[in-house]
């Protein structure tokens, strides 16, 4: 299978990956970048979201592991696709760039539903140099 993840080029402090597009669209409201209109739009289409993608438990918990989401390839033609265009167009209105991620192993898999897989990435983080004895 093939996974896909729409993702900005800044990167989360907490997870060390791209932000989402969920995420960096939120970003542009919560920082107040967008119009009234463009606020109120962005709520319809997160509370569709909300109602129709099925949120990861994990996230309740705070995400421990710092996973991310993909969507699943099979849900290409899928409304929840097509409704993403919305994201991409208020983005690209303000200067966001979002780009499409493919993957065919993300990662270990933590969660999976009909739509979306979470995973963790494995990180490699720098080696402390070894210590003069």
């Amino acid at each position: 299978m093939t996974y896909h993840r729409y993702s900005s080029p800044d990167k989360s402090p907490y997870t060390l990956e791209r932000y989402g597009i969920f995420v960096a669209v939120w970003h542009l409201v919560r920082d107040k970048r967008v119009s009234p209109q463009e606020e109120a739009d962005y709520w319809i289409h997160r509370n569709w979201y909300e109602e129709n993608l099925p949120l990861p438990p994990f996230y309740a918990d705070g995400n421990p592991r710092r996973a991310i989401t993909w969507f699943k390839d099979s849900v290409a033609n899928h409304p929840l696709m097509e409704r993403l265009a919305f994201y991409r167009d208020l983005a690209s209105r303000h200067g966001l760039p979002i780009h499409l991620e493919t993957a065919g192993d993300p990662g270990e898999i933590i969660y999976e539903d009909s739509f979306q897989v979470a995973a963790v990435r494995q990180r490699h983080l720098p080696v402390d140099p070894p210590q003069p004895s």
